[in-house]
């Protein structure tokens, strides 16, 4: 095996990704962890010399349309899909309080 899947790795990777991981749970990645890399291991050792490294599984190709200026969208049309609108924005609820307010649905502010 090219790395060596130690209790110290699966601690350190779990602490990146942040994971609270027991005992139990770090022994039980580390055999995942070593059962993957031998499958990798396995799939390196094939010869792959007369197969093509083809990115796509078919032959379709992107069908794509040529840019081209039109009139844009009116006002009305773009905001008549918004489940609140006023006057000429979409209402959406509040997610960050300001300062010693609460947080609450109302208009955006910029």
């Amino acid at each position: 095996m090219s790395i060596e899947i130690t209790e110290a790795l699966i601690s350190h990777i779990a602490t990146l990704a942040r994971l609270g991981l027991s005992e139990s749970e770090i022994a039980e990645i580390q055999g995942h962890f070593e059962k993957v890399l031998h499958y990798v291991e396995a799939l390196d050792k094939l010869d792959t010399e007369s197969v093509d490294p083809s990115i796509f599984t078919n032959d379709a190709i992107n069908m794509l349309e040529q840019d081209s200026p039109h009139a844009p969208l009116g006002q009305e049309l773009a905001l008549k899909n918004g489940p609140e609108v006023d006057e000429d924005s979409f209402l959406v609820p509040r997610i960050i309080a300001e300062a010693g307010n609460e947080a609450g649905g109302g208009k955006a502010s910029p």
